[in-house]
């Protein structure tokens, strides 16, 4: 049987990954850092993990591929960032060059890496000079550097910019996650909605799509060395996703635009451009934006019961 390690499984995007793994028969081994998250198919790692503690689990495990989906997209203190994104990266991808078998290691990186596009459509193409922006792009940048290092010493590594995953399960501090979580925690005769401006595009993808591209690009051999958007090369407005939102709670809804609230990013526009993705024969679809925004306040409502005394 096929094996797979994946760190970051009890994350947002890292629950599809296993999932996604399950249903193709694959073993997934989870990787871990608190003991909330473990079970029978998780290993929990000491915070934070050195290298010599990331070679025993590949001794054990001895994974055909690693899917590295662990990260923190946000923290007051740079070194977190760094810890969570850079040094974890680093010592995953020497312990993996250490064994007699080195896996296919693929690095969940971010559209964040290229800053502002500089074309004047806004897609942005993995040849793109990068200039990112926040300190989370420079570290996701930064693992990538180590990703395409570590490959020219022999490792088969994946570089995959991710593009704005949506789903079920999306954390509070992404944008969609905020909005969902809100209408979810209001009764239903006195919702308000507080957000940012809505002007800006993002690529969006469903993050069930995200985790199917990921693990293709794990099987595909023509991946290997390569950075690949995983985007679907379409942007939608933020406001088109609220404005969805609040017809599905079919409720009234007071929608407060606060000027201060901003997201992680200060870029009006930016979408992938999917060549490359698709001429490794994986396509990703434009998301059912309807569907999962459903999915989104129903899981949200579900965690509120289950917080609630």
């Amino acid at each position: 049987m096929t094996v797979a390690l994946v760190t970051g499984a009890s994350g947002f995007l890292g629950r599809y990954v296993m999932r996604e793994l399950t249903r193709r028969g694959v073993k997934a081994v989870g990787l871990c850092r608190s003991s909330g998250s473990a079970d029978d198919l998780s290993i929990l790692l000491p915070r934070p993990p050195t290298r010599h503690d990331l070679r025993g689990v590949l001794d054990s495990v001895r994974p055909s591929m690693i899917l590295h989906l662990a990260g923190q997209t946000h923290s007051d203190l740079p070194e977190d960032i760094y810890q969570s994104n850079v040094i974890l990266a680093v010592h995953l991808l020497e312990a993996a060059l250490s064994v007699d078998q080195p896996p296919t290691v693929v690095l969940a990186g971010s559209a964040a890496e290229y800053g502002r596009p500089i074309h004047r459509d806004c897609i942005v193409r993995e040849a793109d000079r990068c200039a990112p922006l926040s300190l989370y792009g420079i570290s996701k940048l930064t693992q990538t550097h180590h990703g395409l290092a570590a490959h020219a010493r022999g490792l088969p590594v994946i570089m995959a910019r991710l593009f704005n995953p949506i789903g079920a399960g999306a954390p509070r501090s992404t944008a969609l996650g905020s909005f969902a979580s809100q209408l979810a925690a209001t009764s239903r005769s006195e919702q308000t909605l507080r957000t940012g401006p809505l002007n800006a595009v993002r690529d969006f993808v469903d993050a069930a799509d995200a985790a199917r591209a990921l693990v293709d690009l794990a099987e595909t051999p023509r991946a290997v060395g390569q950075i690949i958007n995983v985007c679907t090369g379409v942007g939608t407005t933020v406001q088109h996703l609220v404005d969805r939102l609040m017809e599905i709670v079919d409720a009234p809804i007071t929608h407060e635009v606060e000027g201060e609230r901003r997201g992680t990013s200060d870029l009006d526009i930016i979408i992938g451009d999917a060549n490359r993705l698709s001429q490794l024969g994986i396509a990703v679809p434009l998301p059912d934006v309807d569907a999962i925004l459903r999915q989104m306040l129903a899981a949200a409502q579900a965690e509120n019961r289950q917080v609630s005394p």
